[in-house]
């Protein structure tokens, strides 16, 4: 046999042993995180695979920059997933190609999909699956653990309140949108928020709601209080149409800010003459609001109780929590 045809012979072979750009490798894509764009990803939690869409901004390979860069991680609705969160309905990924962070869109489980918030204080399945996910993120690319945040959507936003009760470590600041915190537990360390809620909203009330969880206003007033942040005057927005209520600590830098919409429903804030941009909002918030990072001589935080990924959560969960809504449908 000649080399030529030897060669071919053993093409196909060579080939196996080579992934291409698109082979999965240890559970996700082939492209490295560092590659700018939008890759699909899995993570193994507990025996579960989970999935993710990661949106890396063309600014993080730039030779220019030298600073770590912030992440946010955005939680998709009821029925939803990471893709349809990632869409342009949100903006998220448009607006992190612009500000040169990292964004993280992550899928929940179940039939319909919906994220499993926690009632009494203790980690769930999705909060170890969330952390697990923050952890990986910050391990493998240059993000910046003091910028790292959390935004949600109706279920997603219900999420974002649990997670920053349960894993107040993982997240400096959140921003829920037509969500509740439905989890008396205290933070380890102050958490900021900014958060959305449509005053019309009939999937998930702003006042009183069936599932007993604090309101729009008690939610905010929650983590006002553990923030030790006081009430200052409220603000009038779009011809009134808009109400800000805010608390402030000013030696933490702590802040609470709930956007009251009149009129709005359970739809994402996205701007015109009776509404805000949230998006927009939210990411300015964030910016304003990085955790302080800790000094050398501080002792560690007490941490929330954690258990290891794959050990069951026997939280109580009341019943219709995970019927909360916030698909793509609610656009």
């Amino acid at each position: 046999m000649t080399l030529s045809h030897l060669l071919l012979a053993l093409a196909p072979l060579l080939a196996a042993t080579i992934p291409g750009p698109q082979d999965p490798i240890g559970g996700r894509d082939a492209p490295s995180a560092e590659c700018a764009g939008t890759h699909s990803r899995t993570m193994e939690i507990g025996g579960a695979e989970r999935g993710y869409l990661l949106h890396v901004p063309d600014a993080y390979d730039s030779r220019g920059r030298k600073d770590p860069v912030p992440l946010v991680v955005m939680l998709h609705g009821r029925t939803s997933n990471g893709k349809q969160a990632a869409s342009a309905y949100y903006g998220w990924t448009k607006l992190s190609d612009q500000e040169g962070f990292v964004v993280a869109f992550p899928t929940a489980l179940g039939k319909p999909t919906s994220w499993k918030a926690s009632w009494a204080g203790k980690p769930t399945d999705d909060s170890l699956f969330l952390a697990a996910l923050i952890d990986e993120l910050v391990g493998e690319l240059d993000v910046d653990p003091n910028r790292v945040y959390m935004t949600g959507h109706s279920s997603g936003g219900f999420m974002s309140y649990s997670f920053a009760a349960t894993h107040g470590d993982k997240v400096a600041a959140i921003g829920p949108v037509a969500g509740l915190s439905v989890d008396r537990g205290r933070p380890a360390v102050p958490v900021s928020v900014i958060s959305f809620h449509g005053m019309e909203d009939r999937v998930v009330p702003y006042g009183k709601n069936r599932w007993r969880a604090a309101t729009a206003v008690e939610s905010a007033e929650r983590f006002a209080k553990h923030g030790g942040c006081k009430a200052v005057d409220r603000e009038e927005l779009q011809g009134g149409r808009v109400h800000l209520d805010r608390w402030i600590n000013t030696k933490k830098g702590t802040e609470v800010s709930l956007y009251s919409i009149e009129g709005g429903d359970h739809g994402w804030p996205r701007g015109g003459r009776r509404s805000l941009p949230a998006t927009t909002l939210i990411w300015e918030f964030f910016q304003a609001h990085p955790r302080e990072a800790k000094k050398a001589s501080e002792p560690s935080e007490k941490t929330a109780p954690t258990k290891m990924p794959g050990e069951s959560s026997k939280s109580p969960e009341r019943k219709g929590l995970h019927q909360l809504t916030g698909n793509a449908g609610e656009r």
